[in-house]
């Protein structure tokens, strides 16, 4: 073949073919080169951007630990002082629990010291009753013997004349006068049950007198603050007047009957009524051991309240606090009446009475168990707790339904009535009851 080509090595001519192949040839190294050149090109670019990467991560990760202790510090802080916090607040919270406790046995050593004293005072009432009915009981014993030695001295004398005139007289005379001594006789013997029976029975004035001289003692031990004063026998007006005071300035009044009839009369609830409206009184209250038909305890007759002696301090508490409400309030005269009205519609409706009758007898309860004190101090004292305290809650209710009825507004809304302590129910005073 001829030669027209130059060898790219030495320039020498050569023939195409030749020329071709050194080309190949010298392509084939070129481009193993380049690959070669191309993989170390590679792997340098390849260890720098490594070396890059780990350079940026170290950065990476010296700003993420910075602004992780610059967080951890910022919680440790908070939580220093959340923790300051709670221990300045359980220091708070330790003092008020200190002070609570104190103020508590405070409080509980007041009442307990308060209940103490009511209860040697109530020991001291019920030993005094005992005492008079003892008393009492020893002046109707010795009265019954000197009724019985009178009437035998004079059926022995009587006897003594039967004997003399039988010695002297026949048969007919001595059987004449012994029928007339059997009729003296049997006229001392009823005689003597006659005198028994007064000495067992009083009048009905005598039973009213002694219930209304309790019942003034009762009133003015009750209420010193206020005025109770007795009418005197045979002037007109009831037998007592209870003047009602707040801070010294007389501000109402209760005027008060007690009858101790064995029956029921109404005319007892007009004289009353008449006596209330001539003493310009704001209630009135008729202390009887009688009551209208199909009623016991406690009613309303006519506007006056018929209630049991035993019961009648508690009614003139609540009546007196009514008083005082009212005029400290300012009502007037219609407004008077009106709270009056439902005032006494609330004491004789049925779950007032129901309350008052179960306040009763709880109280009744306390007084049985005083009379078991002696044999069961420990048990006693606790009963008597429990029952105290469900007679509490009872006249609390009742006092706040009262308390409604007072201080309610006059279109009927009723306002949220003040707290106050149950009233303190007197102790009944004990006296032989007539036979």
């Amino acid at each position: 073949m001829e030669a027209t080509e130059l060898c790219p090595w030495c320039n020498s001519v050569i023939s195409r073919d030749s020329f071709l192949e050194i080309e190949a040839r010298i392509r084939t190294e070129e481009k193993k080169k380049l690959t070669t050149k191309e993989a170390i090109i590679r792997e340098t670019l390849k260890n720098q951007f490594a070396a890059d990467y780990e350079k940026r991560q170290q950065v990476i990760e010296r700003k993420l630990k910075a602004e992780s202790e610059i967080t951890l510090t910022k919680l440790t802080a908070e939580r220093d002082a959340a923790a300051r916090r709670l221990k300045d607040a359980e220091g708070r919270e330790l003092e008020i629990r200190k002070q609570a406790k104190a103020e508590a046995d405070k409080s509980v050593a007041k009442e307990l010291e308060r209940r103490n004293r009511a209860l040697e005072k109530a020991i001291v009432e019920r030993d005094a009753a005992n005492q008079s009915a003892k008393n009492a009981e020893a002046r109707e014993a010795q009265i019954r013997k000197e009724v019985r030695l009178e009437a035998e001295k004079a059926a022995l004398k009587e006897r003594h004349k039967d004997r003399e005139t039988l010695a002297k007289e026949n048969d007919l005379a001595l059987l004449k006068q012994k029928a007339e001594s059997n009729r003296k006789l049997d006229a001392l013997q009823k005689q003597l049950k006659i005198m028994e029976r007064k000495v067992q029975n009083k009048t009905a004035n005598q039973l009213g007198d002694g219930a209304e001289i309790d019942l003034y003692e009762a009133l003015r031990e009750s209420f010193p603050e206020d005025r109770v004063t007795r009418v005197p026998k045979g002037q007109n007006g009831a037998d007592l007047i209870h003047e009602v005071k707040y801070k010294g300035q007389s501000c109402g009044r209760i005027v008060i009957d007690s009858k101790n009839h064995q029956g029921w009369q109404y005319g007892f609830v007009s004289k009353l009524r008449d006596d209330q409206l001539a003493a310009g009184a704001d209630h009135a209250i008729l202390s009887s051991s009688a009551f209208p038909e199909g009623k016991k305890e406690m009613c309303v007759e006519s506007d006056v309240i018929v209630i049991s002696p035993a019961r009648i301090t508690y009614v003139v508490q609540l009546l007196r606090k009514s008083i005082i409400s009212m005029y400290v309030q300012g009502l007037s005269l219609k407004e008077k009446a009106d709270k009056t009205s439902r005032l006494y519609k609330l004491v004789t409706s049925d779950s007032y009475m129901r309350r008052f009758n179960e306040a009763v007898k709880v109280g009744e309860d306390i007084l049985e168990l005083d009379v078991a004190e002696q044999n069961a101090h420990r048990t006693v004292w606790r009963n008597r707790g429990a029952l105290t305290k469900r007679m509490g809650n009872l006249l609390r209710e009742i006092d706040t339904d009262v308390a409604a009825v007072i201080e309610g507004s006059q279109d009927g809304n009723v306002d949220v009535p003040v707290q106050s302590k149950p009233p303190i129910v007197s102790k009944p005073v004990q006296r032989q009851e007539a036979i």
